[in-house]
């Protein structure tokens, strides 16, 4: 996991999608869902406290607009089995030190799930036989997505209000005496706690562990890369490693309701620009909620837009539309 840290950027626009209203679903896609098994609305009330169980469940509408032609996927994540004490699949505790000299540790076990995927379906599509089920598992680290980043956007919206300078670090590896001097000094003056680098770190570590299981996932990408401008193949054999990172607007993010068929939740909306190889290659944003059961599943995460630069009728949204627990 990269070093993480504050960047103040304003996005250069983009067109953001309505996440206020509630999504249309193709018929096609509604009525293969419904054969499937696969819930398409509701949201269950939050409970914070409790873990993750068998058949707590997520569905996410994916829609993309390229050269004019929309598409519609579902994409269910359930819950097969929660983390169980001997933290089976277990990869390392995450170790973050902050730019104060403090150190933080996380720990998880792996929850297996289940991802169906149905798609892609246009307008034009009317048969449901069109639209099959693809079936993955998969695994997820429960307490990291548990975390959720929702702390992490509170601090920020309490410093914008108070008009004072976040400066928060964090790296993998220790900071130097030189810097942890510096920092600390920073922070002090700042008045930022140890519960704000908490919420902090433990938000970098849900939205990592999010980005991995997405990245990880056959055909998500490929869906998410819709909205993006992709360099050309010369630049990436020159550059030779791949090289992507993100600048994310603190200062823009405001809170919203998003809609839920059968409900709504309360979410932060963060913009942020994407950068690979030093091309612009999309706007987009993040919409984060309190990470409680059932949508602690996502990690919170209940909403995601990118939209190219270069090409901004190509688009990609993806919103929770249902969340439920298993039992």
């Amino acid at each position: 996991m990269p070093p993480f840290g504050i960047v103040y950027a304003r996005p250069a626009g983009g067109s953001e999608p309505d996440f206020a209203e509630s999504p249309v679903l193709f018929p096609a896609l509604r009525t293969a869902a419904s054969s499937h098994g696969i819930p398409v609305d509701g949201l269950d009330k939050p409970d914070p406290g409790r873990k993750l169980a068998a058949g707590d469940s997520v569905t996410a509408l994916f829609l993309t607009s390229k050269s004019g032609r929309v598409s519609q996927w579902l994409v269910q994540l359930k819950v097969v089995a929660p983390a169980g004490t001997a933290r089976d699949g277990h990869d390392g505790d995450i170790v973050l030190y902050t730019g104060s000299g403090n150190q933080m540790q996380f720990k998880s076990g792996v929850a297996r799930m289940k991802v169906s995927i149905l798609g892609p379906v246009t307008e034009e599509n009317v048969d449901p036989e069109d639209c099959p089920e693809r079936s993955i598992a998969a695994g997820a680290h429960e307490d990291y997505l548990r975390f959720g980043a929702f702390g992490m956007c509170g601090v920020v919206q309490r410093f914008t209000k108070s008009a004072k300078d976040l400066q928060i670090s964090f790296s993998t590896v220790p900071f130097s005496p030189e810097d942890i001097a510096k920092g600390r000094k920073i922070e002090q003056e700042a008045g930022v706690s140890r519960d704000d680098e908490t919420a902090f770190a433990g938000g970098a570590v849900a939205l990592n562990e999010f980005t991995a299981n997405a990245e990880g996932i056959p055909g998500i990408m490929g869906i998410a890369t819709q909205g993006m401008d992709w360099p050309s193949m010369w630049t990436m054999l020159r550059e030779m490693n791949f090289n992507i990172w993100s600048t994310i607007d603190w200062k823009d993010e405001t809170k919203v309701d998003q809609k839920v068929p059968g409900g709504s939740v309360q979410a932060y909306r963060l913009p942020f620009d994407l950068y690979m190889f030093g091309s612009h290659i999309s706007h987009g944003g993040w919409f984060i909620a309190k990470p409680d059961s059932p949508v602690s599943v996502s990690g919170g995460i209940v909403g995601i837009w990118l939209q190219s630069v270069k090409h901004p009728e190509n688009r990609m949204f993806m919103r929770v539309i249902s969340a439920h627990r298993g039992s």
